[in-house]
């Protein structure tokens, strides 16, 4: 189960707590950090974390400062909502998840 999804400011890799395993990453001036247990160990988080970044560059159309990641942040977390679904790993195609939040303005009636 990926317990969480967390956007901070640190810098590192990997940490292993008990049975928990976290990875972590910069991009930009955002950190990103996965966190998760049981069958999500450090290289199905990579995996995960991987996809993360390829969808947060995606979104944000480069490398996010932390102004560009605020104003895409609604975009970002449809993205995040399809890499990671009710806690389980869900889409880590890059195509996949960008067909998946295209966002439409909405029509009037």
């Amino acid at each position: 189960m990926i317990l969480a999804v967390l956007f901070a400011n640190s810098e590192g890799n990997i940490l292993v707590e008990r049975s928990v395993y976290i990875v972590y990453t910069v991009l930009g001036d955002v950190s990103i950090f996965v966190v998760g247990k049981d069958e999500y160990d450090e290289l199905a988080l990579a995996e995960v974390i991987f996809a993360i970044t390829s969808a947060v560059k995606d979104a944000c159309g480069k490398i996010p400062t932390e102004r560009l990641f605020l104003d895409k942040y609604g975009k970002i977390c449809l993205c995040l909502d399809e890499i990671v679904w009710k806690g389980l790993l869900e889409n880590t195609e890059k195509d996949r998840i960008r067909r998946l939040v295209r966002l439409k303005p909405p029509n009037e009636f």
